[in-house]
């Protein structure tokens, strides 16, 4: 998939270097126009005398803007600044100009922080269109990764082929070599809920094995190839810490408030707990 217009997000209440840095890296490399966008409180809305602290604010960001926008010298970039709810407002302005990618920075969450979700999280779901999460990190040098090594998370099904699709288009635009990560559930759950017998669990893993392989050699992805077993998001995480992975390529459905709410995504989970950026394909539910 060729992106063609890409929405990039900056908090500028945070150090946004990084995201900033490694947005500018990306849309050049994949040749895509870009706007950017911030989004400040609509405090006169909660306050109606609060006009002054309004105005102090816009006169904030008017100068934040100005500093990024030196940055973005010799692409032909747009500057907005929106007000109210960031999570809200970001989606809602991305479909109404029909950006097709929207860059913004992630924080690892954990704990209380993890329940309540982010500004990631939410835009993760409520996005139409694809996602690409910049991890900021605390305590590491903001150090703009090229991207040499991807790992494709897959479920094998038909709409996988959307996924390996961008994946090749990102691979061929950082010169990047792409592995493969397909994960199933635990055995010994499986067995237990479905009677399985280990004989036919190891039929069953020697099958998604030969599936995975054939799937990536279709692709020409001449990365390892994962055929894990146990939590999702857990064992592609922790593949792509282990081996030094720069970008997770994940599919992600959208779901109803419902399901998200109690049964969660493992784009979701990827998302919170992974240290690399994460570039997510929104498919048809």
């Amino acid at each position: 998939m060729q992106y063609q217009k890409v929405l990039v997000a900056v908090n500028i209440y945070e150090d946004y270097t990084h995201v900033v840095d490694s947005a500018i890296a990306i849309i050049k490399k994949i040749g895509a126009s870009c706007d950017v966008v911030t989004v400040i409180d609509n405090a006169a809305e909660f306050v109606p005398a609060a006009i002054e602290f309004q105005k102090n604010l816009e006169q904030n960001a008017r100068e934040k803007l100005e500093e990024i926008k030196k940055k973005f010298e010799g692409l032909s970039a747009n500057f907005h600044i929106l007000q109210g709810n960031p999570n809200h407002q970001i989606v809602h302005y991305a479909e109404e100009n029909g950006y097709d990618l929207i860059i913004l920075g992630s924080h690892a969450r954990h704990g209380l922080n993890l329940l309540l979700g982010s500004t990631a999280n939410s835009i993760l779901h409520k996005a139409k269109c694809d996602v690409l999460t910049v991890r900021i990190r605390e305590r590491n040098p903001n150090i703009v990764t090229n991207y040499a090594k991807i790992l494709l998370a897959t479920d094998l099904e038909d709409d996988s082929d959307e996924v390996a699709k961008l994946a090749k288009s990102f691979a061929n635009r950082f010169d990047s070599t792409v592995s493969t990560i397909t994960v199933q559930g635990d055995p010994t759950v499986v067995t237990g809920i479905y009677g399985i017998v280990p004989e036919v669990q190891d039929k069953m893993t020697e099958e998604v094995k030969k599936r995975l392989d054939d799937w990536s050699d279709t692709h020409g992805f001449t990365g390892k190839h994962y055929n894990n077993i146990g939590n999702a998001a857990d064992e592609i995480t922790t593949v792509a810490n282990d081996d030094g992975y720069g970008l997770i390529v994940i599919g992600s459905h959208q779901r109803g408030a419902l399901g998200r709410f109690f049964l969660g995504s493992t784009a979701n989970a990827v998302l919170h707990h992974a240290k690399q950026d994460v570039l997510v394909r929104k498919l048809k539910a």
